[in-house]
């Protein structure tokens, strides 16, 4: 995580097909639109309206970004975590104001759907792949949180869990 950078929540809906590439160090990167929508309650009509708009594309990698290519689907609500980074770009001389989220984490908005998790298995050389690379720790394959426990076993706790 840097200092000073815009980290950010965001509810909305998968606004277009999601597309997984493979960079040129061979990690995956999956990309997609997300379209967010304010609801604002109108007290003398008694109703709500549509607020403001927005549309943000949303790029994730490596296990996230395998993972969200096989879970998400256009018209998905999700919820996504990232960094926000907004850049000028020149599009047919006209320059315009692009607006991204690199995601460190995008799952299902459940007010709005169900889920039903299931874990990914990975081998070992992708421990550091499991997230995005600011939020990875090095651990070792016997640590990583693969297997729900069985029955009457404890679960690790937090404190335990070395990071």
């Amino acid at each position: 995580m840097a200092y000073n950078e815009t980290r950010v929540t965001i509810c909305g809906t998968v606004a277009s097909p999601v597309t997984h590439t493979t960079v040129g160090t061979g990690f995956s990167r999956t990309k997609f639109r997300l379209f967010t929508a304010e609801r604002v309650w109108d007290q003398g009509q008694r109703t709500w309206e549509d607020g403001g708009r927005m549309f943000l594309s949303v790029s994730c990698w490596r296990m996230l970004a395998d993972n969200a290519m096989a879970s998400l689907n256009k018209g998905d609500p999700v919820v996504v975590t990232g960094r926000l980074t907004i850049k000028d770009v020149e599009f047919e001389g006209v320059v315009r104001p692009f607006v991204e989220v690199e995601a460190t984490a995008i799952g299902p908005n459940l007010a709005l759907c169900t889920a039903l998790p299931v874990r990914t298995k990975s081998v070992a050389d992708a421990v550091e792949a499991r997230a995005a690379p600011e939020i990875v720790a090095p651990r070792k394959p016997e640590e990583l949180p693969l297997v729900l426990p069985a029955e009457g076993e404890r679960p690790k706790e937090v404190a335990e869990v070395p990071f």
